[in-house]
């Protein structure tokens, strides 16, 4: 749908009922906004970086508690 077909559309409702109609884009706005951000906050490497493993993590991990022996 075009912006002039929806703004033609709005035109022809009666003025009652545009509170309505812009509650209804304040929530469609909202609800996007949401969205967004939670799809930018799935990948957390670009705030807190990432790391790539040589060995796998398991061996890594045996290493660090075999530190001290």
């Amino acid at each position: 749908m075009s912006y002039d077909t929806m703004v033609e559309q709005i035109k022809a409702v009666p003025p009652e009922c545009l509170v309505e109609i812009e509650n209804y884009i304040q929530f469609v706005l909202y609800r996007y906004s949401q969205t967004s951000k939670a799809n930018k906050a799935k990948n957390l490497s670009k705030h807190f970086g990432s790391i790539t493993f040589n060995k796998d993590a398991l061996v890594i991990q045996k290493e660090i508690r075999n530190e001290w022996n």
